[in-house]
């Protein structure tokens, strides 16, 4: 399909461009043409528009700019939206959200995922990086929507195995489509040290990031201390899952030796301040890691 979008004031975020007044051009899926409005019958001479268009839209001077990405999503649970507020995190994963959880079926999780979608795209946002049940289910929702979704799994000892894992990452990396995937586990303290290990296999074996929930709460981190001897960064890199890059979610509770770890190995931190304060698990130090010149995205 080609699309032409005109009467637009466009920002292409590139470094010291303002905003414009022009169009764009779309041919089979892919951007083709930016241009000024004074700059388009000049580049095109007399035979504009060269492309015939199935679809030309006025975007009326409203601004046309790339697409919010939100880095961490759980999208199908939007079903648990207000459900307990007023616990922290460990007590309201166990008591409210897991056995929840338990009893949504790959359907459930589908039509949850597309009502988030509409909710995505009322706030600019074209790209989602999901880690949740039945990733199958989930990336039906997002193509089906024209939603690009990068699946991560959430391995754990409850729900999944290293053999789905590895099964789905190669099923959604070969497909030419709006869906890929990253290897992760849901996060420490759900996963035992053997099944850490095999992760750990997996990711040399493709040579892939690795990405996990790590450091959202003191207890977490105390925990974890308590029984490895060493902070949830210390102990993934100390087993190799670092050695590709990644990235963590929260990362709200990080000593210095922490973030020398994260920043050695090129691991982002996505922070997730509407979730922490809902959870009043803390706030991460988001202005000293930038100035410690480690590397933010932001999720829901």
């Amino acid at each position: 399909m080609n699309i032409r979008l005109y009467n637009a004031r466009i920002l292409t975020m590139e470094k010291d461009k303002p905003i414009f007044r022009g169009e764009i051009w779309i041919k089979e899926e892919q951007i083709v043409y930016i241009a000024k409005d004074d700059e388009v019958e000049t580049v095109c001479g007399p035979d504009f528009p060269k492309l015939k268009w199935d679809r030309e839209i006025d975007c009326e001077g409203n601004l046309l700019m790339p697409g919010f990405k939100d880095a961490h999503t759980h999208s199908a649970m939007t079903l648990m939206r207000s459900l307990a507020d007023d616990l922290p995190l460990q007590e309201w994963l166990e008591t409210k959200i897991f056995p929840t959880e338990a009893k949504l079926t790959g359907e459930d999780i589908y039509d949850l995922t597309k009502l988030a979608v509409l909710e995505y795209l009322t706030s600019g946002i074209t790209g989602i990086f999901d880690m949740y049940l039945t990733p199958d289910t989930v990336a039906k929702a997002c193509e089906e929507m024209g939603m690009r979704c990068v699946l991560v799994s959430g391995l754990n000892n409850f729900t999944s195995s290293i053999e789905q894992t590895e099964k789905e990452f190669l099923k959604w990396n070969e497909q030419d489509s709006l869906i890929s995937y990253k290897l992760g586990c849901h996060a420490e303290y759900t996963c035992d040290m053997e099944l850490l290990k095999k992760l750990a296999d997996l990711a040399h074996k493709y040579q892939a990031p690795i990405f996990a929930h790590m450091s959202e709460t003191k207890k977490e981190v105390e925990d974890c201390i308590e029984k490895y001897g060493m902070s949830p960064v210390a102990l993934f890199e100390s087993l190799g899952l670092f050695d590709f890059g990644g990235g963590i979610y929260h990362g709200v509770y990080l000593s210095d030796e922490d973030k020398k770890i994260l920043k050695k190995r090129n691991v982002f931190i996505i922070t997730n301040p509407a979730s922490n304060a809902k959870l009043a698990s803390g706030i991460a130090p988001i202005k000293t890691y930038l100035e410690d010149g480690m590397t933010i995205a932001i999720g829901t």
